[in-house]
């Protein structure tokens, strides 16, 4: 007799629509059954029309449960009652289910725009000949970005130092900084900095501060090409003591490409400076090469670096090259 009761007083506790949860939307709709499962972001409840439902909890402003669910086991024993906890307010992001959700993450992340991307290039070379001729070279670049959706800055710099039979022969350093703004997705505005030094040009340091505008062609994995032009003021600083300044007109490309199915990289850069007072006294330097790639992220590369000063120093040749031959590390 005793469990005919429990059992007619558990049916009738738990099949009471006004033992059942609800919740209450933010646009006042209601929605009742049983909530199986709440966590501070996603809410699942039992129905009886739709069966079992999860929700995220961004549109609702409240949760409500029924009166106290009475167990088997509490009315047996005489233990306190226990319900389901009231919520009165739950954070706000966006309602959708779980499964639609998920669907449109991806956009979301697409969107946004404050998160950097950054990708990079890092490679060094060098030799040691020791025997019928000493000779010592070293060669080292790099090259860092950071991109979200509407910016790009740039950092990178390089440097040579040889030695041949006890005899330096060249030493040059460079760094640079570039920001880039971009006000449609091709056409970006930015601006530049670089500072340069060679010994055997005789210069102390050479400063170039600039505005430009450029055209983005491709920014690929596999294909990048862009150009931009603008003025620049360049103030250089030789060791003897002498001092040039110019405003010049800047002209610039950067280009690589992956071919064969990515079984090489080849690239090509330059920039031409000429100032405007005298356009014959301009500045042209480039590097152009190739990549092959060893491992994940390694690379050996083989490249030629071009330059030319078209009005030197008095007894500076106008041209200098350098060939070099690295391993490289990239990210992106």
């Amino acid at each position: 007799m005793r469990s005919l009761c429990l059992f007619t007083a558990l049916l009738f506790i738990l099949s009471s629509p006004a033992y059942a949860d609800w919740i209450m939307f933010k646009n006042g709709d209601r929605l009742s059954g049983t909530i199986t499962k709440q966590t501070p972001d996603q809410i699942t409840i039992q129905t009886s029309t739709v069966g079992l439902i999860t929700l995220s909890s961004g549109n609702i402003a409240s949760i409500h449960a029924g009166k106290p669910r009475i167990t088997a086991r509490e009315l047996r024993t005489g233990e306190p009652l226990t319900s389901p906890p009231i919520m009165a307010s739950l954070p706000s992001p966006a309602i959708a289910p779980v499964e639609k959700t998920a669907k449109t993450a991806p956009k979301t992340e697409e969107k946004e725009s404050g998160k950097f991307k950054w990708s990079g290039r890092m490679s060094a070379g060098g030799t040691i000949q020791d025997g019928n001729s000493r000779s010592k070279t070293f060669t080292a670049d790099a090259d860092i970005k950071a991109r979200d959706k509407n910016n790009r800055f740039t950092l990178g710099g390089e440097a040579n130092w040889a030695e041949d039979e006890g005899e330096k022969t060249d030493n040059d350093q460079q760094i640079y900084a570039n920001y880039d703004r971009f006000i449609t997705d091709k056409w970006f505005v930015g601006a530049r900095q670089s500072f340069e030094k060679d010994e055997f040009e005789e210069l102390d340091l050479r400063s170039q501060t600039g505005l430009f505008a450029g055209y983005q062609f491709y920014e690929q994995d596999n294909l990048n090409l862009q150009v931009k032009a603008g003025p620049d003021y360049i103030h250089e600083k030789f060791e003897n003591g002498g001092t040039e300044e110019a405003i010049a007109l800047s002209w610039a490309l950067d280009y690589d490409q992956k071919l064969y199915d990515e079984a090489f990289q080849i690239f090509h850069k330059h920039e031409i400076s000429s100032p405007f007072e005298d356009t014959s006294a301009f500045l042209f330097e480039s590097e152009t090469g190739a990549r092959v790639p060893i491992g994940e992220r390694l690379d050996a590369s083989a490249q030629i670096d071009f330059d030319w000063d078209n009005d030197p120093e008095p007894g500076i040749r106008e041209d200098d090259t350098t060939y070099a031959l690295k391993l490289g590390y990239g990210w992106n």
